[in-house]
């Protein structure tokens, strides 16, 4: 008992400050319970001032248990003003009514302060600053990803199933005109990303592996043939991408109704290995020989 009171003196110290105005509260209420009810109205006080203290006792029951306590500190909150509204109205003059919606209310304040008061050690400065960095980081990360998700383009498999398909690398955060974008970007000390490596490459392989022609009409047959089916799906389907962008300029008029490979190259940004796949697709029996054929600089 010596150490449980000795652990509990700052405590003890409170209870007459929270138990006082509770007994006052409670005895006024139930005479007033019984002006309005008759004589079961004396358990009023169960309503104004019970509901009121249990939700007050439930808060630090609930900290120490490690639930959420936002909704009882609103109940608690939302009855003690209930409580003061009903001693209010119960006192004869206004400034009876006053004192009593104090009285009624000042216990469960002293009580939250005391026991309610968030657990642990108040944090340092560097400490909040750090969260606060951490929570502006999440919040841009969310920006970003968000970003990608509106540029994210669809992979629909033979199913009718569809999986989002982002494009890796460094990419900055911009917003223009209300709407988040994200752009292509280079940090010094990093290596630059070339996201075209990895399937130019791969045409430029194929294209090593060809025969190189011996006459335009060989190369007209090989076109003809469609060699494009025998490429790999994935290059096949980027190498399509372009082809559709080529037409759109072309209906738009930024380009002539049949460019040569340099002009499709130039327009699109791309290497020749890949121009000549593009140009072959949208013109397979296109000979120009005005072009340099990629495959013998490959092969050479």
């Amino acid at each position: 008992m010596t150490g449980w009171l000795r652990t509990h003196t700052l405590d003890l110290l409170f209870v007459p400050v929270i138990v006082v105005p509770a007994v006052l509260a409670w005895t006024a209420m139930a005479d007033y319970g019984r002006e309005v009810f008759g004589p079961v109205g004396t358990l009023l006080p169960l309503f104004s001032e019970g509901a009121m203290w249990t939700f007050a006792f439930a808060v630090p029951m609930a900290q120490r248990a490690g639930r959420s306590t936002g909704w009882l500190h609103l109940g608690t909150w939302v009855f003690a003003a209930v409580a003061a509204v009903l001693n209010y109205v119960h006192g004869s003059t206004v400034a009876h009514g006053v004192v009593m919606a104090l009285v009624s209310v000042g216990g469960v304040i002293v009580h939250q302060l005391v026991t309610a008061s968030p657990a642990g050690k108040r944090r340092t400065r560097a400490e909040r600053d750090a969260r606060r960095l951490d929570r502006q980081a999440a919040r841009r990360v969310l920006a970003v990803r968000r970003a990608a998700l509106d540029q994210a383009v669809a992979e629909l498999s033979a199913d009718g199933t569809a999986t989002l398909v982002h494009r890796p690398g460094l990419v900055a955060y911009r917003r223009r005109w209300g709407r988040a974008r994200l752009v292509p970007t280079t940090v010094p000390g990093l290596p630059v990303a070339d996201f075209e490596d990895d399937w130019t490459d791969e045409i430029s392989e194929y294209l090593t592996a060809l025969p190189a022609p011996r006459s335009g009409d060989e190369r007209n047959g090989r076109n003809g043939s469609g060699s494009a089916e025998t490429l790999p799906a994935e290059i096949t389907d980027k190498v399509a991408t372009y082809a559709a962008k080529v037409r759109a300029a072309i209906d738009a008029k930024q380009l002539p109704a049949r460019p040569s490979q340099t002009q499709v190259r130039t327009f699109l940004r791309i290497r020749a290995a890949v121009a000549v796949e593009v140009h072959r697709a949208l013109f397979p029996t296109d000979t120009d020989p005005g072009d340099d054929d990629p495959r013998q600089a490959v092969t050479a």
